[in-house]
């Protein structure tokens, strides 16, 4: 199933070894073939590299034990990909840190198809869900690859309304498969493994940390052909994935923020610099990508008539989301008035209920 130089790269995927120093082991053992055996002949050179600890480890684990090591991945359908292998994704190859070993759950196709990040807070407002759920759900349907992180908040919504319409995605992780995070994200995991493509440059048993999240957005950026933000603050990890796009030479989409939310400053800092990566709608990344939208975009107001008091809740809720009790004391409308053409707003898909008696335009 592969090759002695591909267990030699998967071999170093079991020991907690950087990137960078995984490299300078294997550019000792590439002058006498990538077989484990040869670090012994190698041994004080790579004591520098990774210690005596670690060096340690690596003699202790024979061919034998990471022919085991391998069976149990393969016993929980994780293929290992290297990069030596003819599926790993092309778009990975051309960067200097890619990954040496991509564990992969689902559809390795997926790769080779065109393909858009979406990235962004973890806790979006009202309006950048709303955002979010449109352009995902539009860019599913004209067969871009949805590509996201599993975080909570625009990563989940992208992932969601990829699957929800009959899309593709793939979720890459900041740790291994048996430590999804967050947790609750375990069940929309597997959903993705079994529609979609789950991978993680991590063993299935390494957690996720405050290093490795922010690393892994080479990797989103990297396998996307364009990046979209559609919410963010200024220090969101979205904006890592945004410089890592941009030093890939990958096009940037960036959907304007709500001016009085601090949610949208980061989405809206870009713009002043990178005015060419303003989009309002989805034809505007579609065609910047070359692709005829096929699918006709949701409409975004509603050419509905309103009476004189709906009229008045929808100019309170026109920047920015409100409680009950603000929309009481902006319309100084009676809350049995208010209670009933917030209902009928709600039923006509004009505004929407959030949790802890929110309410937003739709």
């Amino acid at each position: 199933m592969y090759t002695q130089d591909e267990k030699a790269l998967i071999w170093l995927t079991m020991f907690n070894v950087s990137l960078n120093k995984a490299n300078k082991i294997l550019n000792i053992l590439s002058e006498l073939g990538y077989k484990i055996n040869n670090i012994n002949s190698r041994k004080n050179e790579i004591i520098k590299i990774v210690g005596t600890s670690i060096y340690s480890e690596m003699i202790g684990v024979n061919e034998a034990i990471l022919n085991s090591y391998i069976n149990n991945l393969d016993s929980k359908n994780i293929k290992c990909v290297t990069v030596l292998n003819s599926n790993y994704p092309s778009k990975l190859k051309e960067i200097d840190e890619k990954p040496l070993v991509l564990f992969c759950k689902g559809d390795l196709s997926l790769f080779n198809t065109k393909s858009i990040a979406i990235v962004g807070t973890r806790f979006p407002s009202a309006y950048g869900r709303y955002i979010t759920e449109i352009f995902a759900k539009e860019l599913a349907q004209n067969n871009l690859t949805i590509i996201s992180g599993l975080a909570s908040g625009v990563d989940k919504i992208s992932h969601e309304q990829a699957l929800s319409n009959n899309g593709k995605t793939i979720a890459v992780l900041g740790g291994g498969f048996d430590k999804i995070y967050p947790a609750i994200n375990t069940n929309l995991a597997e959903e993705i493994t079994q529609k979609g493509l789950l991978i993680s440059e991590y063993r299935p048993n390494i957690r996720p940390t405050s290093y490795t999240f922010p690393f892994r957005n080479r990797i989103i950026a990297a396998l996307s052909d364009g990046v979209l933000i559609t919410e963010a603050p200024e220090k969101s990890g979205a904006l890592h994935t945004k410089n890592y796009a941009l030093e890939y030479g990958k096009e940037i989409f960036v959907v304007p923020g709500n001016i009085n939310n601090i949610k949208g400053k980061g989405t809206n800092k870009i713009l002043k610099s990178m005015q060419g990566a303003c989009v309002t709608e989805t034809e505007d990344i579609l065609f910047k990508m070359g692709i005829t939208p096929n699918k006709i975009s949701t409409k975004r107001v509603e050419s509905v008539q309103t009476n004189i008091n709906e009229k008045i809740i929808l100019t309170a809720l026109e920047d920015v989301e409100q409680s009950l009790e603000n929309l009481h004391d902006i319309t100084k409308l009676e809350i049995k008035t208010l209670n009933s053409c917030l209902t009928m707003l709600q039923i006509r898909g004009l505004i929407r209920k959030l949790p802890g008696n929110i309410y937003s335009i739709n």
